[in-house]
């Protein structure tokens, strides 16, 4: 039977809902703080690519266990709407293009071009280091964590009671998320500023998922999106 979805519909059941609702502070804070800690004790310790390896391995394993339905569901929803969840992709592409350059000239302004961003720092050395590992991490693991995440439960729970709240919050969640531990480690709260080079990616991939009805898109988008950086930092 095929699935038409006019106007946006959150899919995610009340279950999962809650499930990631109560699952995120631990991605954003928990689990990071319980990796560093692990790292700390263990007689040989981590190296950062194994430390990432496990934070994103328990969260792709929060996803199959805990939206598992809701991400098959969602591919009903792909293919049965194919041609217009393209369409949309390249828009979204297109909106994340022209935000970049203005939310780049925004952090130019405030910061000058002396400070780079820490957690494009980290990526690239570990992608020296490690970088099969770190093109899976960054291309394949994360995209589905991230969007199930962010624009799944939040942005989806969100934005039927308050769309602009719902586009606010993500975005803002979805750049604190990057960058607050660089600025706990450097004690210097000017990193949060790098917040803003999130807010394209933020919004291209909430519009997105707004108009497919379909957390794949949003997934694949920001595939892309990390690939081509990817491509660029290393």
């Amino acid at each position: 039977m095929k699935v038409v979805i006019d106007g946006f519909v959150n899919t995610m059941s009340k279950p999962q809902r809650t499930a990631g609702f109560v699952y995120l502070p631990f991605h954003i804070f928990l689990i990071p703080l319980f990796v560093e800690m692990l790292a700390h004790y263990l007689p040989n310790g981590l190296d950062d690519i194994a430390a990432n390896i496990i934070y994103y391995g328990m969260g792709f394993s929060f996803c199959l266990i805990c939206m598992w339905r809701y991400l098959r569901g969602a591919y009903d929803v792909l293919i049965d709407n194919l041609v217009k969840n393209i369409v949309a992709f390249i828009f979204s592409y297109v909106i994340f293009i022209l935000l970049s350059y203005i939310a780049a000239g925004a952090v130019f302004a405030i910061l000058g071009d002396s400070v780079l961003n820490p957690n494009n720092d980290a990526v690239k050395a570990m992608a020296n280091e490690s970088p099969r590992a770190v093109w899976g991490l960054t291309v394949f693991l994360a995209p589905v964590v991230e969007e199930t995440l962010f624009r799944g439960v939040l942005f989806g729970s969100v934005q039927p009671k308050n769309r602009t709240l719902a586009y606010i919050l993500s975005i803002a969640a979805f750049g604190f998320y990057h960058e607050w531990q660089y600025a706990l480690a450097f004690m210097d709260w000017k990193i949060l500023i790098y917040m803003l080079q999130y807010v394209p990616a933020g919004y291209a991939l909430a519009w997105l998922y707004e108009k497919t009805n379909c957390i794949w898109m949003p997934v694949f988008l920001h595939m892309t999106v990390n690939l081509i950086t990817m491509t660029i930092m290393v």
